[in-house]
């Protein structure tokens, strides 16, 4: 394959992940927008804080989700003079930024847990709850299985954030029912509130893990060793065509992509065109072998 048509092969390649990872964004803006509607209805109908809650949760989603289509739309353009290392950054920056509208949210939920918890107001229509909560459940699970599929199908972080993000609807709406449910049952309405504060802590666990590995990508943390020993691997290969090592070998991630830099040492008697061919080899099975990789080498006579 000439290097042209393997660029065009690589450029079709991030225009159908783009594609992918748009409209796993806009579906997920589509699921919250149905379940706002759905919990502010039940909301009304139940009284109940966990209700609520869940719905505030809902409400962040959709604001968050609408920030990651325009991060992954923004991360899938080409590099250009002023990034000459692509926009792919745009996606942890929207992770960074939806890990402070879950960890508000959390907050503010724990602050309203608490009131009723004091105050212990009574709540109604329990088991119309318990149904909508119930169909919000089967949206979340449905809406965080694409989300998940798609994220470790072009390796996005926002996706990931967002998946992880929805993960704790499937509980908050978990907890919503489950408080619902004691209360028809039992009438003991401090569960509400009770639940209510697990839920948001868990929520601000999800944040906290959602702020890390954005930070990790924004601080250029390298790749998992894992990735290191593939490197070696590849590169041990050419062994016998006149490669003998190599040195300096730098990783970190940008968005979907993974930047991997490294020294090539090469056999001392071996011809400039001779290694640079060979560099050109190992660059080419780095990055046939190491999906998303972009790959510069710098070679060294051994």
């Amino acid at each position: 394959m000439s290097d042209t048509a393997a660029t065009r092969a690589v450029e079709s390649g991030y225009d159908e992940e783009a594609a992918q990872k748009t409209s796993a964004a806009r579906l997920s803006i589509i699921a919250a927008a149905f379940l706002i509607v759905l919990k502010t209805i039940t909301g009304i109908l139940t009284g109940s804080i966990s209700v609520w809650a869940s719905l505030l949760d809902s409400a962040m989603d959709i604001f968050a989700s609408t920030i990651n289509l325009f991060a992954v739309r923004a991360a899938a353009r080409p590099p250009d003079a002023e990034h000459t290392y692509g926009h792919g950054k745009v996606e942890s920056l929207a992770g960074l930024f939806q890990s402070f509208v879950i960890t508000v949210s959390g907050l503010f939920l724990i602050r309203e847990a608490g009131l009723r918890f004091i105050r212990q107001p009574a709540t109604s229509s329990e088991l119309l709850g318990s149904a909508s909560m119930l169909i919000a459940i089967g949206v979340s699970i449905a809406l965080v299985a694409r989300l998940r599929r798609v994220a470790r199908q072009t390796d996005s972080p926002a996706l990931s954030a967002d998946a992880l993000h929805y993960a704790t609807d499937v509980y908050t709406n978990g907890g919503a029912f489950l408080a619902l449910i004691i209360i028809r049952l039992s009438g003991w309405r401090r569960a509400d509130p009770l639940i209510s504060i697990a839920i948001s802590l868990y929520i601000l666990y999800s944040a906290f893990i959602v702020a890390r590995d954005s930070v990790d990508v924004l601080m250029d943390k390298r790749l998992p060793l894992e990735v290191d020993e593939q490197i070696a691997e590849i590169v041990s290969r050419f062994h016998e065509q006149g490669v003998i090592g190599f040195h300096d070998l730098r990783t970190r991630r940008s968005g979907s992509q993974k930047f991997i830099d490294l020294h090539l040492e090469v056999a001392r008697d071996k011809s400039l065109e001779a290694a640079h061919e060979l560099t050109v080899q190992v660059l080419r099975a780095i990055e046939a072998e190491i999906p998303r990789a972009r790959v510069q080498i710098h070679t060294d006579p051994a």
